[in-house]
Formats: structure tokens, sequence, C-alpha cells
């Protein structure tokens, strides 16, 4: 009886002409994007409550909301639709011993400080610069490198590449979503050139504009009775572009 009275009295309203009540209008817009990919855009999309797509070859995205919809995604593409920006990393490689104390082969002074403080915080009394790679990495982009100090490296930023963000307090940060390096260490068993094993470090970075940290140490000591050695992996980031 109650389904039959409602079916009656919408039917009466559309009689009359009267209006059915409807949520905001919803229009279909096409965004060119300039500088960045459009994908990478899309993929921030989701809190906007839009229906969206990606055309790769135009590097468009088309999307579907109401009024107050295509206003945040205009102010969202206006704030990530910029030129990318370069970092500029100097990698130091510095080998660290039990044995002995004191830097070797001249430190720069600006690492001595934290080369000083893991000094003091762990068994490690005499360093060593093995080797001190610079690599220049765009916004988004990966980089593999590779070298040689005293022993094969690899070195990787992978992932989503880097990026910059800028803090609640105005502070830029530089951030990695993957950082690994890696290094070839002779065994001193069989043929030298081939008995190698790998030991590296495998990790995420956040840093200051212009900031130096310890990323962390590789392990390469390989018998209890030699003294506990390792290499140290200190990073400098600079925001260049």
């Amino acid at each position: 009886m109650k389904r039959a009275i409602l079916i009656a009295i919408t039917a009466s309203l559309l009689a009359s002409g009267v209006a059915w009540p409807q949520g905001p209008k919803r229009t279909t817009k096409v965004y060119q994007l300039k500088w960045r990919n459009a994908r990478d855009i899309a993929g921030l999309l989701g809190a906007l409550g839009c229906c969206f797509s990606v055309s790769d070859g135009f590097n468009t995205i088309s999307a579907t909301t109401d009024s107050t919809g295509h206003t945040l995604l205009q102010n969202l593409i206006e704030k990530y639709d910029v030129p990318a920006r370069t970092v500029e990393f100097q990698f130091y490689l510095i080998k660290a011993t039990a044995a002995g104390e004191g830097l070797k082969d001249g430190l720069p002074d600006k690492i001595k400080k934290v080369v000083s403080e893991v000094a003091a915080l762990t068994r490690f009394k005499s360093f060593e610069l093995l080797d001190s790679p610079v690599v220049r990495a765009s916004e988004g982009k990966e980089i593999d490198i590779s070298g040689k100090g005293t022993y094969f490296y690899s070195l990787e930023l992978g992932g989503r590449g880097v990026s910059i963000v800028t803090t609640d307090e105005k502070k830029q940060q530089i951030l990695v979503d993957r950082f690994g390096i890696h290094f070839s260490i002779p065994t001193g068993l069989g043929d030298s050139k081939l008995a190698l094993r790998d030991v590296g470090v495998v990790t995420s970075l956040t840093l200051g504009d212009g900031e130096t940290i310890v990323v962390g140490a590789s392990q390469i000591q390989d018998h209890s009775k030699e003294p506990a050695a390792a290499i140290i992996t200190v990073v400098t980031g600079k925001i260049v572009g």
C-alpha cells in the first residue's frame, strides 16, 4: 500500500512539471600536462571524487566531475605540473676499521664532523676515503651508476626516484624512494677475480637541502680474526636547479 502511494506521488510530481532534486552538475574537461607525466598526476586524483582517464600519447587527463572537483584538479595541476628540479648528490665511500686510528687520504672538512660522530658511537677508529662519486638526478628519474675505488660498486636511486617536498616549516627536503649501494668484495678464496661476495645497503633517504647524513655501513670483514671493517656511505644532497 505504501509503495503504491509513493509511486502515485512521484507520477503526480512528474506530471505537474516539478523538478526532481539532483546533485551538482558533472562535466568532462581535458587537461594538457606540460612538464610532468599525466599518469603521475592522475595518481593523486583519488581524493577528488572524479572519474578520469589518461592519454599517454597526448599526455592529457580527461576528468568528469562537478565544478568544485574541476577547481581542485586545476589547482593540483598548477602545483605539480612544473619543470622538474635537479638534485646533486655527493657520495663519500669511506673504509672504516677498528685497527689503527685517524683520518687517511685527506677526508674533506665538511664530513670530518660526521666521521667523528661515527667514531664516537662505534668501535671504528681509522677512516680512509675510497671514492667520492657525484651524481645529478632530476625529480622522478632513476639513476644507476657503477665505479671502482678500492672495490667495484654500483649505486642506484630507484623506485619513484628523487622528489623534493616543502615541509610545514617551509623547508625543502630531498626524498629518495629507494637508494641502494653494493660492493663486490674479494673473498680471498680461489681466483680472486671470481671469488667475490656482495655487500651493501638498501634504504630510503630523507635529507635537507645541503645536509650531510650517514646512509649506512656495509660490513666487509670476512674472518673473525681480522679487525672489524666496513664501508660507510655518507651523502650530501643539494638542490641545484
